[in-house]
């Protein structure tokens, strides 16, 4: 049965309807007028060496060509500076471009107040971790304890720390230790198109599956497997600073994907494939819940927490578990759920039910109809 929506007040819903940010430039859908540092001279890297040195030394245009590995314990390339600003890290032509076991951090917290890194671009990109090398890591596995082991490293693919106008398309990422992706700490107007986030079989069935304490509490690796956040606590929410604007359009979220996108933001979200095709027996293991056990199926697709507001139109939901769930986190701030043109085919467990709009943002933009968001979006998401 699905839940009622928590209505927000007037002032909020007044607020809501300015849109909330715009696009100057053509449609492409989101911030268009993010270009990085497409301008540049472009460096082409294709070991690690390279690529740190390209970073070190500022390059704004950077082309990864073939798989560059960032070592068993894991490589995080960090971009902290206003020098960073314009900057383009893409894959070579061809889809065959791949960062294993490295980490990109656009990451402006050490900046003036007020100040963020600015128009960044990510494209055409694979990103991975090597799950033997996170098995050799954690101290724990799973039914035993080794304490010679060392600890593990969370990391994501992609990390937008403070930062604002940036461009994620036409990325894979998979099989990372946290979030796939994340956009927190006052990032603003960033468009996450055609990308593919997912885990693969081999994540979930793991063996050994390692025991990692990343949340306070012990959790088998196997089943975190979360697509994305939007927001980083409840003081960094579109409520509570008025950033947080995020597009997000056409991309394979799932298989495989345990729970999130969680969304904190200002969210326009349209056709996006939500893919929960795969089915599973057995439990993941966990200590803040009863038995340390639970099951692996999805617990939810979207989820939105107080401070956000998402507008999510002709998005196709295959299979999800409580796809749409509102969560309270105690805070003063409210929520908002619009939608429209959805389909949900399959779907179990409670759901929330949007309000329906009109177009939220003075950009323009193309909707693909829901029901053939699954053939396009797997047809043209992820590197090309």
């Amino acid at each position: 049965m699905k839940t009622k929506l928590r209505m927000v007040q007037a002032s909020l819903l007044a607020a809501l309807s300015l849109g909330g940010f715009a696009c100057s430039a053509a449609d492409t859908g989101g911030f268009s007028n993010t270009t990085g540092g497409d301008s540049y001279t472009a460096v082409t890297v294709t070991n690690l060496s390279q690529l740190e040195s390209a970073v070190s030394s500022g390059q704004h245009h950077i082309i990864v060509s073939g798989t560059i590995y960032g070592g068993a314990g894991l490589t995080t390339l960090t971009f902290s500076s206003a020098s960073n600003n314009n900057t383009t890290i893409e894959g070579a032509a061809g889809g065959k471009a791949v960062l294993e076991n490295i980490q990109l951090k656009f990451d402006g917290e050490l900046l003036a107040s007020g100040t963020n890194i600015q128009n960044i671009k990510v494209s055409n990109l694979t990103f991975f971790g090597k799950i033997s090398d996170l098995q050799a890591m954690p101290q724990q596995v799973y039914g035993s304890s080794d304490s010679t082991k060392k600890v593990g490293i969370n990391y994501e693919g992609i990390s937008l720390r403070r930062v604002t106008n940036a461009l994620i398309t036409h990325c894979a990422i998979y099989d990372t230790s946290d979030d796939l992706m994340s956009v927190a700490l006052s990032s603003d107007n960033v468009t996450l198109s055609y990308n593919h986030l997912y885990f693969s079989d081999s994540w979930v069935n793991m063996s050994p599956d390692p025991v990692w304490n990343w949340v306070g509490y012990n959790t088998d690796l196997a089943g975190e497997r979360l697509a994305m956040v939007v927001g980083a606590n409840t003081s960094d929410s579109w409520q509570g600073t008025g950033k947080l604007h995020v597009t997000l359009h056409h991309n394979w979220i799932g298989p495989n994907v345990r729970g999130r996108p969680l969304f904190r933001g200002w969210i326009h979200a349209y056709s996006n494939y939500f893919d929960n095709s795969e089915t599973y027996s057995g439990t993941d293991y966990n200590t803040a819940t009863d038995g340390n056990k639970y099951p692996k199926q999805q617990y939810e697709a979207l989820q939105l927490v107080n401070g956000s507001v998402v507008y999510s139109e002709s998005n196709y939901f295959l299979k999800t578990n409580n796809t749409n769930t509102l969560t309270n986190d105690g805070s003063s701030y409210t929520d908002a759920f619009y939608e429209k043109n959805n389909t949900y085919s399959g779907t179990t467990g409670t759901s929330a039910t949007g309000t329906t709009f009109s177009s939220p943002v003075s950009y323009s933009y193309s909707v693909t109809a829901s029901a053939s968001v699954p053939a396009y979006v797997m047809a043209n998401a992820g590197p090309k």
